[in-house]
């Protein structure tokens, strides 16, 4: 299930990575306010197969219970505030160029994260 969740990150990290480097950037696809079901269902994703890793791992994998407890909030911040939400990402002082970049890079690192958590 490890491996599982570390190719979905590792994955969605390359799609992320790659739509930018084509022009078209799945972030900025993400960030608008009319694909909140795109993104939820993403999140969600992650978040089922992180929790059956913390819920059924003899000892209780913490490096993945950290990630998916990020997700969780992300994921009750779109919900209980997408004013919020929607404005940080429509900042002007945000630089996409250098979100989407580190946003791959993020996801990659959490793949990598979870990878080696066995081993931890």
């Amino acid at each position: 299930m490890l491996i599982l969740l570390s190719s979905l990150y590792f994955f969605y990290g390359f799609i992320l990575f790659y739509t930018y480097s084509k022009g078209f950037s799945l972030l900025r696809y993400l960030l608008k306010r009319k694909n909140i079901n795109v993104q939820l269902s993403i999140e969600i994703i992650f978040i089922v197969i992180s929790s059956l890793i913390v819920f059924t791992s003899q000892p209780t994998n913490w490096i993945v219970g950290i990630i998916m407890l990020f997700h969780v909030f992300g994921v009750i911040w779109i919900i209980s505030n997408p004013d919020s939400y929607y404005s940080m990402a429509k900042d002007p002082s945000i630089d996409m160029d250098s979100l989407e970049v580190a946003t791959a890079m993020i996801v990659i690192g959490m793949g990598v994260f979870v990878y080696f958590s066995r081993i931890i």
